[in-house]
């Protein structure tokens, strides 16, 4: 019609395709889906200012702005999120018929953003790291804590690339594995005046509690699921002090006569059971797991795939050396 601009050829034209390569499709894909320049260089493993660079390119080989500004922050345009979708499959097709077991961590980059309590990450990732070191020294890794029930909401937003930690989500786009079985123990001084040995469940409701919950820890799983046990039978615990990290509940409970629950794992460990005696509840509460979860977006991504082979690894050996009763 005349007047109207001309709609830019399509993915893979032939003058396009003298344009582009396949980083530069992955870099659209990231950009699209970060939405975000700096942050999508950091997943590719580049410099903010080289990511600017590809921005620009696409821009000028696509004809189209790729990404804008709004109220809200930098949002894909209506051709950006085809592009990208197209980019997508394309290169998912190129990897799938180029796997032939090649794939060599010491060419792998990138920053990977994992959700998980100090508790957990203390259990997982020293060992994960030693092993990452040994053969893919590229990678970047940032642990942090958070709300756990906002994980999959950050997973989808691509805020972040795993979570480790206690969920009851589960949902067609998030994948998850086991990491390691927990169960939920109560901590009393060796010295505590009046158990000994036994825990009842009087005890349990008529003594203080030390109780992990206060800022900076957004939701602290562990201790949603003990008082929700105790709702269901009409009681609920006498908190005497909040703390931030349960190393500091089991210090106030070595000390004092109060009570604490903490991961099994963590009442295991012999500063703490030295100090402590290490009770089973006395009611029952659901399964606390620790689990692995990732987006569908990265499962099929090779780097994603090697890394998550390692976290089973770790799991295997982490579950091989749990002592303690069940």
């Amino acid at each position: 019609m005349k007047g109207s601009q001309q709609a830019a050829p399509p993915l893979g034209t032939a003058n396009e395709a003298s344009r582009i390569n396949l980083q530069l499709l992955s870099y659209l894909v990231m950009l699209v889906s970060e939405e975000h320049v700096t942050r999508a260089a950091d997943r590719m493993g580049i410099s903010q200012p080289a990511m600017s660079t590809a921005l620009a390119r696409l821009r000028k080989v696509f004809k189209d702005p790729i990404l804008v500004r709004t109220t809200s922050g930098m949002r894909p345009t209506a051709r950006a999120l085809h592009l990208a979708e197209k980019a997508r499959v394309a290169l998912e097709l190129l990897d799938h018929g180029t796997e032939d077991g090649s794939f060599d961590p010491a060419l792998a980059s990138g920053h990977f953003r994992i959700m998980a309590t100090e508790g957990v990450a203390s259990v997982v990732m020293p060992e994960l790291l030693a092993t990452v070191r040994q053969s893919a020294r590229n990678l970047r890794f940032t642990v942090m804590s958070g709300d756990i029930r906002r994980a999959p909401e950050f997973l989808r937003d691509g805020q972040l690339e795993f979570s480790m930690g206690f969920t009851q989500s589960k949902t067609d786009d998030l994948h998850q594995m086991l990491l390691y079985p927990q169960r939920i123990v109560c901590l009393a001084s060796r010295a505590h005046p009046q158990i000994q040995g036994r825990l009842s469940f009087e005890q349990f409701i008529e003594q203080g509690h030390v109780v992990w919950g206060a800022d900076p820890v957004p939701f602290p799983a562990i201790e949603a699921l003990v008082d929700d046990a105790l709702a269901l039978r009409g009681v609920s615990r006498n908190v005497v002090a909040r703390v931030a990290n349960l190393s500091t509940s089991a210090a106030l409970v070595a000390s004092s006569d109060l009570l604490a629950i903490v991961p099994q794992r963590m009442a295991l460990d012999g500063v703490v059971s030295r100090r402590c005696q290490v009770l089973p509840l006395p009611f029952s509460t659901p399964a606390f797991d620790v689990r692995l979860i990732w987006h569908a977006r990265w499962h099929r991504d090779r780097t994603h795939i090697w890394l998550r082979q390692l976290f089973r690894q770790c799991a295997a050996s982490i579950r091989s050396r749990c002592v303690g009763p069940e």
